[in-house]
């Protein structure tokens, strides 16, 4: 579902309507027909520009001195450069109209710092809820970073944006990453163009597709567990995090993940240089590192039974797992997913693509249909890209709150 609309800003709400004064500063300073843009527009001094290296006076001039000129001339062509650009009041309108559909509204503009205060100028700001400029988010388009950048600002999915740019590659770069995205022209009813993707009776969600590790098993109080992992960890002479950190950043978790060595295997190399006896031995420790994390968190769980009446659910974890419903019943799931995967018993591991499009065809819906929450980004971009919506979980009242916006949840009355 569409919850998001982005404009870009040159081309797009401002276009130049009249370039008479453009042509007179080529004439009088013998360049050739379209020079001047390529000038201002097109150098290694505006992509500096863009990405916030170089101060817009800095980079106008460095530009004079290319130009020969300075002082009140360099005024006069920055003056009558932009003077014939005009902004289009009726997509202006139609922003307006779209925040009254509930929609989020967005700008992405490749620009320097100078965007900002025209912004204010025009009074522009008051009709977005974010503003993303190359030059303040260190990205440009049709960099990934800057796309997400914005889809951030606006507390959205990237599946769930539509992006309008006049420039094919910045389309391009949207629909690469799972936006949306319509290629402007001067002649486009937007607003026409814009209603299939508002409207698409495909993009209903239908599904929520869980992680497991991080966003159901977390602890009830993150500083008393890291406490816990420090005081196991101690008389090895490590800290908790040299104890925690191997046991899902090794290759020896690689292979365990997608079921390539079994799981005693798995903790006998993780666990090598603590020197424990035997695999009972790395199991109890292993015991109590996870205490306080054998069970569902109590929010996610009430948040599970929730939703269970109204949405099918469904479960995609790396794991080592491989007797899936022992594994749902210890955890008090058995009935909770209609579809659970474990990487390690499809030996296919997130982020890689044909996990997702398997859980999807096992569910039977399109991308749109679903939406996945996970705790890591580089599972997220990677489902965003073939179109699958995602939430980033942070904890239980963000992912709450998250879901009542997008009325999947209803909104909880809070005293």
């Amino acid at each position: 579902m569409i919850r998001a609309v982005i404009f870009d800003f040159g081309g797009v709400l401002m276009r130049t309507q009249d370039d008479s004064g453009r042509r007179a500063w080529e004439n009088r300073l013998n360049l050739a027909h379209g020079q001047l843009e390529r000038l201002v527009h097109g150098s290694s001094l505006w992509i500096e520009a863009q990405r916030g290296t170089l101060a817009p006076e800095a980079y106008w001039q460095a530009l004079g001195e290319q130009l020969g000129i300075n002082g009140d001339d360099l005024d006069q062509l920055r003056h009558d450069y932009f003077k014939g650009d005009v902004l289009d009041e009726s997509l202006v309108a139609l922003i307006d109209r779209l925040r009254e559909r509930g929609l989020r509204l967005g700008l992405l503009s490749n620009d320097s710092h100078a965007l900002a205060e025209k912004l204010e100028r025009l009074d522009l700001h008051r009709h977005f809820d974010a503003v993303a400029i190359s030059a303040q988010i260190g990205a440009l388009k049709p960099e990934p970073e800057a796309f997400r950048a914005i889809a951030e600002a606006l507390e959205v999915s990237l599946p769930e944006c539509v992006f309008i740019d006049d420039n094919t590659a910045n389309v391009d770069g949207a629909k690469s990453v799972g936006m949306h995205a319509l290629r402007y022209t001067a002649d486009l009813d937007l607003e026409a163009a814009l209603e299939p993707l508002l409207n698409d009776p495909r993009a209903t969600t239908k599904v929520l597709i869980f992680d497991f590790g991080n966003v159901l098993d977390i602890p009830d109080d993150w500083e008393a567990w890291r406490a816990q992992c420090e005081a196991i960890a101690a008389p090895f002479g490590i800290s908790g995090e040299a104890l925690w950190y191997p046991l899902h950043h090794t290759e020896a978790w690689q292979q365990v993940k997608v079921g390539a060595i079994s799981y005693e295997a798995y903790l006998e190399q993780v666990l090598a240089p603590l020197n424990l006896p035997d695999h009972a031995a790395r199991l109890a420790l292993v015991k109590r590192l996870f205490a306080g994390r054998d069970r569902v968190h109590p929010e996610m769980m009430a948040l599970l039974q929730a939703l269970k009446p109204h949405y099918r659910l469904a479960l995609l974890s790396n794991a080592y797992q491989t007797d899936v419903p022992a594994w749902m019943a210890q955890f008090g799931l058995s009935d909770m997913f209609e579809v659970a995967i474990s990487s390690a018993v499809v030996r296919l591991a997130k982020p890689d693509p044909a996990i997702y499009h398997l859980i999807l065809d096992r569910l039977g819906v399109l991308p749109a249909e679903a939406i996945f929450i996970d705790d890591l980004t580089r599972n997220t971009y990677v489902a965003e890209s073939i179109g699958l919506p995602c939430i980033v979980f942070k904890s239980p009242e963000q992912l709450r709150k998250a879901l009542e916006w997008r009325g999947i949840l209803p909104v909880r009355s809070r005293v």
